[in-house]
């Protein structure tokens, strides 16, 4: 489900009127999904609020769909600064060469990038695998941020590895 504009007016709305809120994250769906236009207007609208330090892009886009990354799009982030795009690698072998060319064009833009991994069992869920994902995305120059354990979502208990096992990753 897409918010409409009234709903996202009405976010905007508590943020301006909550002034220890001084970090947003821009999630759920994918921001980046969003036309230019709209995604200006919401940053936009957070980044004139005086209280908001820091606004931070949750998204798979440049995973999933890295031909949405331009540069028209990347410059509009940029005037937002200070603005993170927040990736969602989960396995080396999801940065492909178009993914890389995603996240460099935004960091050459200007755009701090960074990734947070869920860890899923016998998908990603060993030390080998984590630092090799890790190290392709530095090689990027994405910085990893995150490693999530899985939410308890109905569906994936097959993939929730136990917190034991991440902390021994760690």
């Amino acid at each position: 489900v897409q918010l409409d504009r009234r709903e996202l007016s009405r976010a905007v709305d508590y943020v301006r009127a909550h002034p220890e809120v001084r970090d947003v994250l821009v999630s759920g769906g994918d921001p980046l999904l969003l036309s230019d236009d709209r995604l200006e207007e919401l940053l936009g609208a957070l980044r004139a609020i005086p209280h908001v330090e820091m606004i931070r892009v949750g998204t798979r886009v440049p995973v999933c769909l890295p031909m949405r990354v331009t540069d028209a799009l990347a410059a509009m982030l940029r005037r937002h600064a200070p603005l993170y795009v927040v990736t969602h690698f989960n396995h080396p072998k999801e940065i492909t060469a178009a993914a890389r060319e995603a996240c460099e064009r935004l960091v050459d833009h200007g755009v701090p990038v960074e990734n947070q991994a869920v860890l899923m069992r016998r998908l990603n869920s060993s030390a080998r695998i984590i630092k090799e994902l890790s190290h392709e995305c530095l090689k990027m120059r994405v910085r990893p941020y995150y490693l999530h354990q899985m939410d308890v979502a109905v569906g994936l208990e097959h993939l929730r590895t136990p917190i034991a096992k991440g902390l021994e990753i760690l």
